[in-house]
């Protein structure tokens, strides 16, 4: 049975990076998708655009080709990690997903993979993200069977039949492009959650992550007094899609969605509403049910300190606030990874002294 120092999970920017770092250490790796490599951002809205330009979309070691200071669409970034697993050739297994990940008497980790088969590491790290299962509110189910649901990843805005009139629930990123893209051939409705700040793309003529970059607010440590703020005001770049323009556009933007009922829906600021189609972009939650480590989960979250789980040998990237406000980020890969890598190379080197 195959075993290795180190088998990743996850084939995003994060897993792609470790992998790489794992490589340039000389260790006997392997990394699993569940898909094909960038098929997580060539599953999402077809012309959706990164809110980071294309200067801080790239990896170490590899540029990201085009302007650099225009902003990426989500095409381009599955095309780039594709680009970046073969420029490197990294040892990855495609069409790979982990059905179960536990630990064995012995010490090391046994994962079963899909297909039945097993395979064994001295460490894991996990970097599948936390955007895993779609975050449905509960009375979604009190919609009639015949109102067409939807999550962000519809793949295209073309499956919302045109005259329909359509709720976006959740104005984060996805649900402000998901309803500008609506606006024009449908009614569309935006509900919204709490109030948050949503500050231009470009200030002063640059990408706004120029500045937050240069300023370092990004990397301020997740329990400092910038990152409470930054937590707390929640912001979202998208000016390009701030009320205003929406409504400009023939968007109600309404409040939070509170309930269901047959056809319709009712929002905190304009009571009840019928609906056609109802696009949840409320977010996602992690798929835990692999993982066969419960000291290891708290609800649908992996419990994990700047990256260390309780359970030695297994490690986390890709979260959001895992150490700052740019991981989960492109920009906050190269810092997280490493943060990382340190404990899991003096883990590896106990383990071969105590043998």
């Amino acid at each position: 049975m195959a075993h290795y120092d180190c088998i990743v999970i996850g084939g995003g920017q994060f897993g792609l990076h470790t992998a790489r770092r794992l490589q340039q250490a000389g260790l006997d790796y392997l990394l699993l998708e569940r898909d094909g490599i960038g098929d997580v951002w060539r599953n999402r809205l077809a012309g959706m655009q990164l809110f980071t330009s294309r200067q801080f979309c790239a990896l170490p070691e590899l540029p990201f080709p085009g302007d650099p200071e225009g902003f990426p669409t989500t095409l381009e970034m599955a095309d780039y990690l594709t680009r970046y697993a073969k420029h490197f050739d990294l040892r990855i297994r495609e069409r790979t997903g982990v059905a179960r990940l536990e630990r064995l008497p012995a010490g090391s980790f046994r994962l079963v993979l899909t297909d039945g088969t097993s395979l064994h590491a001295s460490t894991v790290v996990n970097a599948t993200g936390a955007n895993q299962v779609p975050q449905v509110p509960a009375f979604s189910a009190q919609l009639a069977a015949d109102v067409q649901q939807l999550d962000s990843n519809l793949g295209s805005t073309d499956v919302v039949p045109d005259g329909n009139t359509v709720a976006v629930v959740g104005d984060g990123a996805s649900g402000r492009q998901i309803a500008d893209r609506l606006a024009g051939r449908c009614s569309v409705l935006l509900a919204t959650g709490a109030r948050r700040g949503l500050p231009p793309n470009r200030v002063l003529g640059r990408d706004i992550f120029w500045w937050l970059d240069r300023l370092r607010i990004l990397y301020a440590d997740k329990h400092s007094p910038v990152a409470r703020i930054l937590k707390k005001r929640n912001p979202v770049p998208c000016g390009d899609y701030s009320n205003r323009r929406l409504q400009a556009r023939g968007v109600e933007v309404l409040g939070r969605a509170l309930e269901c009922s047959g056809h319709r829906i009712r929002f905190d600021a304009a009571g009840w509403r019928n609906v056609d189609t109802v696009i949840w972009a409320t977010g996602y939650r992690d798929r835990t049910d692999w993982l066969k480590l419960p000291h290891c989960i708290d609800g649908d979250s992996f419990v994990e300190d700047y990256g260390k789980t309780p359970e030695p040998g297994l490690f986390v990237v890709g979260r959001k606030w895992l150490s700052c406000r740019a991981s989960e980020l492109v920009m906050g890969v190269e810092a997280d990874v490493e943060r990382v890598m340190v404990p899991l190379r003096t883990f590896l080197s106990a383990k071969e002294e105590a043998l």
